[in-house]
């Protein structure tokens, strides 16, 4: 019912206004009105329900019934309006027909709903006569809502050494100003991540203690309450009950016991504190010595930063050990001995705690209570938190968020139930989730996304979920919910949202509303869930038992399934409002899915799809349209202008600009060719991420004039086929205030000779100069331009917002813009420009700063350019990152840098070298001359370097030992290197990469001399036929890698390092087991948690590994192909 509960308020307000345009068009007028009273009567019973705390088990299949029934009248009315609205786009005769006093569609159509509103009242008129509406909306007590009160005294702590150091740091250092104000420090985190334990380790540290007179401890909660603040505060201090009543008392006492003394104040778990009161607080704290300090803890970022004086502190999870030790801890208090019972299970702990302290901690007192060890097994293995009557400290912290959420955040949380559990997802990818389940409410001219984008974001700050990692190459950030945050939102919303998963029991029931499925899963079980489907060949048959399902997405599949979409999908899952079958190797979809009238949003990312069916352009509902990385799409419905409601389009294909070009420098572009006509007509379009211009009848520019509320990215491609610049002009790029990010692309190369000739230098000048974009751009590309100049625009100052510029495969130019003259720009990359020979001080710009935010500039494949100078004051002040690739014609650096840490050159035999660089920590260098060898005084000095393409069969031996400060050196694509010399490494080295260097015959004899080498890759050395005597040495070796190295005959027969976690060793296949050594002096030594073993397509025939008693060894063997033996048999652990 969570979810229903957004549905519900909606549903009523579209009944009145649907109700007053269309009873007299179908005669629905007295079967609206019923409804509207039916959604009323729902509306109040399900709102009490949801205000109470508990519901008698009585009364919950009642209120089970009533959800249904109000799903079932929400599809009645949204295929009202469905059907209202595709008869406003028809403008033939067949709409006279329909709305003709005597027609028998329209009589049809109406009968329908008639017999589906009476159903509804039926179905409410027997829950009425079972359970009278006084039995559901009677009330009970709420029950009391459970308090962990904290306090400064310190638990267990495990793993916080480094946080409550920087905590220290922040409380120790003295006050930078000699005023009264007082620094606070937020401590911010997701619920039980350890927030409170961490003050109270620093409170109670004695450092802390010495430096501070007073230290203090408030709990705070839900209830910011000025008044108990402050009388806890002076309790805290007096040490016995404070009795003043009024604020004035309170205060003078406060002020006075304060004064003069330098306190140290503990604000834990604040939830909501409003700036008024927060300001009084403080005034009343400010007669404190100077120095003082507040801590202030809390589960919301908004807080955090709210009340912050100093960056606010965001509290991470626990490391996998610290979290294994805590769980250790709790449940072997009886018998720490015991630990090696639990080493088998360490994988399991780690991946179910996931860094979460009480986690942790629940999860060992649960095994503490469990006398019988027999039962720990199915304890640690099960993904389950136990959240049944929300009992304990974890379901408590969890379910506190919750019920101080906004009641129209609840829905939008409670539907990431359906997200599989582990899964990474993507802001936008939730946000058209929310939109078509209509869980947004509108808000004057707010954007829906804007809104849902504000929901994120509230969730996010309440550390509902948290960031994961940033995809570079989809260009967005990914997010993921902790497991027990994912179980709580599961057990809310466990009636209407189920997820198939493998290992665990699924059964479909037709309350499911939003299903979430594996489709490996569903096929590979599909003979264990019903003797009659193994027949029928339908793993879907299952899933159709859920009929009224709004939601349902498939996950896992694999491209090896030539997978299709049933034929009868839309008839047997006919309020379908979300479908995604991303991620499947589906080619085409069923012409039958145009009947999924309730559809809102069809998301077909990364799948092999060709073409959509016509039907398509009938989901008049349609708002979003996902067909992101689908190469292989051909063409879209050519009446896709009646998606009248569609606001997203997405196209955009990943590696789709020339600043990630592969290495061999083609581009895939994908196979779609033009757009459909008349797409102008999507006025509603608030994402577009591709448009390819075409010559057919209403495809070309001008169809882009009206999308003035695209937002996001747009790529314009085929720009070669304007051939006039008043065409550019009706693009109205200029109006587009909200695009952050545009692509510009021409390509000359598919076009005849005779047309690209057709239209002169001046003519594509001005194409380019009436596309000019709103000066609010972000990230700019210009690919393929044909005009010899840019227009004045590019580079000019009034974009002060652009961050990001690429210009690519620009053949006929030959000047660049002043780009420098740009005020933000950080990143530029320029490639592909034969015809520019010089870069000089126009190029820089004319202003006194010249670039003074570039960080990154990589010039490649400009095989013209000879020269790079500018005035003597020319300084880059702010660049890190240069790189230099393709530029065989110049010779020399002539800039200063005095920022630059990274430097990637690939030069030619006539570069002069490098001189000094100041800040200089990374040397990436391709070459085939001498140079290298005459800069060494300054390379010697760099923390990291890679040596690539030099023509040497050894290196110089009189420079060995000069280079002792490198420590990461890669030695790649030497294709006359023979050896090293033994003594040549640098003793420093942690990193060492050997790769591509085919007649490379032996590593050097002192490469177990390096001590603190951490990482060694071997790979692609063809020649290499043994590993150096000794490698058991190297005291600091974790991670070994070998890969294609076919002549590798044997591994050292002394074994491999102890502290060795990771070894990789794949298409080696003249490896022989016999080269191990069977004996006990051969076997490996592993003394880690987790090590993997891979051995593809190697002939290893086993491998022996010594497990002593006190460690704890897990291996996993990955595509051992040419072995004989089974995967479960690669491995004999002794110990």
């Amino acid at each position: 019912m969570e979810l229903l509960s957004a549905v519900i308020p909606l549903l009523a307000s579209n009944l009145v206004q649907l109700w007053q345009e269309l009873q007299t068009a179908y005669g629905l007028d007295a079967e609206l009105k019923k409804l509207q009273s039916s959604v009323a009567m729902i509306q109040a019973v399900l709102n009490d329900a949801h205000e109470r705390q508990q519901i008698r088990n009585t009364v919950k299949h009642f209120l089970n019934e009533l959800s249904q029934a109000a799903y079932d009248a929400n599809d009645i009315l949204d295929e009202v309006a469905t059907e209202h609205q595709r008869c406003q786009l028809i403008k033939y005769a067949s709409v006279r027909n329909f709305l003709a006093p005597i027609n028998p569609k329209r009589e049809l159509f109406k009968r329908e709903i008639c017999l589906r509103v009476k159903d509804v009242e039926r179905r409410l008129d027997s829950i009425a006569m079972r359970c009278p509406l006084s039995e559901l909306t009677r009330r009970s007590a709420p029950p009391k809502q459970q308090s962990y009160q904290t306090t400064s005294l310190t638990p267990l702590v495990l793993g916080r050494e480094s946080d409550k150091q920087k905590i220290k740091n922040m409380l120790l250092q003295l006050a930078e100003v000699t005023d009264h104000s007082i620094t606070v420090i937020p401590i911010f985190g997701m619920p039980g991540i350890g927030k409170t334990t961490l003050s109270q380790l620093v409170c109670n540290d004695e450092s802390v203690k010495n430096h501070f007179e007073l230290r203090l401890w408030v709990y705070v909660s839900q209830d910011f309450d000025m008044m108990r603040i402050m009388r806890t505060i002076i309790e805290s201090i007096h040490g016995f009950q404070c009795d003043f009543v009024s604020l004035d008392n309170i205060q003078k006492e406060l002020r006075k016991k304060l004064s003069g003394r330098r306190y140290l104040l503990v604000l834990d778990d604040v939830w909501h504190v409003s700036p008024q009161d927060w300001e009084r607080l403080k005034n009343f704290l400010y007669s404190g010595a100077q120095g003082s300090k507040i801590i202030v803890t809390t589960r919301i970022e908004e807080v955090a930063n709210f009340m912050a004086t100093s960056p606010p502190y965001r509290l991470e999870g626990l490391s996998n050990d610290d979290c294994w030790s805590l769980v250790c801890q709790y449940a072997l208090a009886r018998d720490r001995n015991a630990m090696v019972d639990l080493d088998p299970y360490k994988m399991y702990v780690i991946n179910k705690c996931r860094g979460l302290p009480l986690a942790a901690i629940t999860l060992g007192y649960r095994l503490f209570r469990e006398t019988d060890r027999s039962k720990w097994s199915a304890i640690l293995q099960s993904e389950a938190w136990e959240f049944t009557g929300l009992d304990g400290y974890i379901s408590h912290a969890v379910s506190l968020s919750y019920q101080y959420l906004p009641q129209y955040l609840k829905p939008c949380f409670a539907y990431f139930s359906v997200i599989p559990k582990g899964f990474e997802f993507e802001k936008e990818f939730i946000i058209q989730l929310w939109i078509a389940q209509n869980f947004i409410r509108p808000s004057g001219r707010e954007r829906m996304e804007d809104i849902a984008s504000d929901y994120f974001d509230s969730l996010m700050q309440s550390s509902f979920f948290q960031h994961s990692n940033f995809d570079h190459k989809s260009r967005r950030r990914r997010y993921i919910m902790h497991d027990v945050v994912h179980e709580f939102a599961r057990h809310i919303a466990a009636e209407e949202c189920s997820v198939m998963e493998p290992g665990k029991d699924w059964s479909a029931s037709a309350s499911i509303r939003h299903l979430s499925l594996n489709y490996d899963l569903l096929v590979q079980n599909m003979s264990n869930i019903s003797p009659r489907l193994r027949g029928e060949n339908n793993p879907y048959e299952e899933v159709y038992k859920c009929k009224g399902l709004y939601t349902l997405i498939l996950v896992g599949g694999s491209t090896s399934y030539l997978m299709a979409v049933p034929d009868d999908l839309a008839d047997r899952l006919r309020s379908l409002r979300t479908l995604n079958l991303s991620n499947l190797g589906l080619a085409l979809l069923p012409e039958s899915i145009g009947d999924l009238k309730h559809l809102r949003c069809l998301q077909l990312q990364n799948t092999n799809i060709i073409r959509l069916p016509e039907s398509v352009s009938h989901l008049y509902n349609l708002q979003t349209l996902v067909l992101r990385n689908c190469y292989f799409l051909e063409e879209l419905p050519k009446d896709t202008r009646n998606l009248r409601k569609l606001r997203n389009l997405d196209l955009h294909l990943d590696g789709n600009s020339r600043m990630t070009l592969a290495p061999e420098g083609t581009l895939t572009r994908g196979n779609l060719r033009f757009m459909p006509p008349d797409i102008g007509f999507l006025t509603d379009l608030q994402t577009l991420s591709r448009y390819i211009v075409s010559t057919r009848l209403h495809c070309g520019l001008s169809q882009l004039r009206d999308f003035n509320y695209l937002h996001g990215e747009l790529l314009i491609a085929r720009l070669d086929l304007v051939f006039k610049a008043a065409e550019a002009v009706e693009a109205n790029l200029m109006s587009k205030e909200h695009i952050n990010r545009l692509e510009l692309t021409w390509n000359y190369s598919n076009i005849t000779e005779a047309v690209a000739q057709s239209m002169g230098y001046e003519e594509k000048e001005y194409v380019l100069k009436n596309l000019r974009p709103h000066t609010n751009l972000k990230e700019l590309g210009i690919v393929g331009y044909g005009g010899t100049s840019f227009p004045t625009w590019v580079g000019d100052p009034s974009f002060s917002n652009l961050v990001t510029l690429w210009i690519c495969n620009c053949d006929n130019c030959f000047n660049l813009p002043p780009l420098g003259q740009l005020p933000k720009l950080k990143y530029l990359y320029i490639k592909e420009m034969h015809r520019v020979q010089h870069l000089d001080c126009s190029f820089c710009g004319s202003s006194k700063q010249r670039f003074p935010s570039l960080e990154k500039l990589h010039l490649e494949t400009m095989s013209g350019l000879k020269e790079w100078c500018g005035a003597d004051d020319c300084v880059l002040p702010s660049l890190r990152e240069l790189v230099i690739k393709d530029c065989f014609a110049l010779d020399q650096l002539k800039h200063k840098f005095p920022a630059l840490t990274k430097l990637v050159i690939e030069a030619s035999q006539s570069f002069a070298g490098l001189t000094e660089f100041p800040a200089l920590k990374s040397l990436e260098v391709k070459t085939t001359d001498e140079w290298i060898w005459s800069s060494w005084s300054v390379v010697s000095l760099l923390p990291s370097l890679t040596l690539s393409g030099l023509q040497r069969r050894t290196f110089p031996v009189n420079i060995q030992g000069s280079h002792a400060l490198i420590r990461r050196l890669e030695i790649s694509h030497c294709n006359q290197l023979l050896s090293l010399p033994d003594d040549w490494l640098p003793t420093g080295l942690m990193y060492l990469a050997i790769k591509h260097c085919p007649e490379l015959h032996n590593l050097p004899k002192g490469l177990p001399k390096l001590i603190k080498l951490e990482d060694l890759e071997i790979e692609n050395c063809r020649h290499l036929m043994n590993l150096p005597v000794g490698l058991r040495n190297m005291a600091s070796l974790a991670r070994l890698e070998i890969s294609d190295c076919p002549g590798l005959l044997c591994l050292p027969n002394d074994g491999f390092p102890r502290k060795l976690q990771f070894l990789s060793i794949s298409n080696c296949p003249e490896l022989r087991l016999q080269c191990l050594g069977m004996g006990d002096q051969g076997w490996f030594t592993f003394q880690h948690n987790r090590q993997q073993v891979d051995g593809t397509d190697c002939s290893m025939h086993g491998l022996k590994l010594w497990n002593k008693k006190n460690s704890c060894l897990v291996m996993e063997i990955v595509e051992c192909r040419s072995s004989p033996l089974r995967r479960s048999d690669l491995i004999t652990v002794v110990g």
